[in-house]
């Protein structure tokens, strides 16, 4: 969409944009979704006894149809678990209602420069621990 606007305060959301930009298999579109507003997307996790809604800040389109939902984190916090839980949920109700969709937090191996292979957890919430990179997998579009 043009104009795209950005908020550049977030350094790995920017190099997730170069990466969705020069994706080898081909990234049929791109949108940086909104937060806190009906009108952007978001997916159900608990928080407590409540549920709240998940903004995922990327919904992006693949050439072969695959719809793919990733939100950009630094994998040294590791505070994301219900959020991922909430997203992988909802991510394996679609396929199981034969949607090609894909997805999850990613974080990138070099978190300074996020010039490193970024990378998407898999596994479950209460798994995830700083620096521990066990439950990722390399993300390829």
């Amino acid at each position: 969409m043009q104009p795209f606007h950005s908020d550049e305060s977030w350094k790995s959301e920017s190099k997730f944009i170069d990466f969705l930009e020069t994706s080898r298999n081909g990234v049929s579109w791109w949108f940086k979704n909104g937060v806190r507003d009906a009108t952007f997307f978001a997916v159900p996790y608990s928080q407590g006894k409540d549920e709240a809604p998940f903004y995922v800040d990327f919904v992006v389109l693949q050439k072969d149809g695959t719809i793919g939902l990733f939100d950009p984190h630094g994998i040294h916090l590791a505070d994301f678990g219900a959020k991922s839980d909430g997203l992988q949920a909802y991510i394996s109700g679609m396929k199981k209602k034969g949607c090609k969709v894909v997805g999850g937090i990613v974080a990138n191996t070099d978190p300074r420069n996020h010039s490193g292979s970024w990378m998407l957890y898999t596994g479950k919430g209460k798994d995830a621990k700083e620096g521990d990179w066990s439950g990722w997998v390399q993300l390829e579009l």
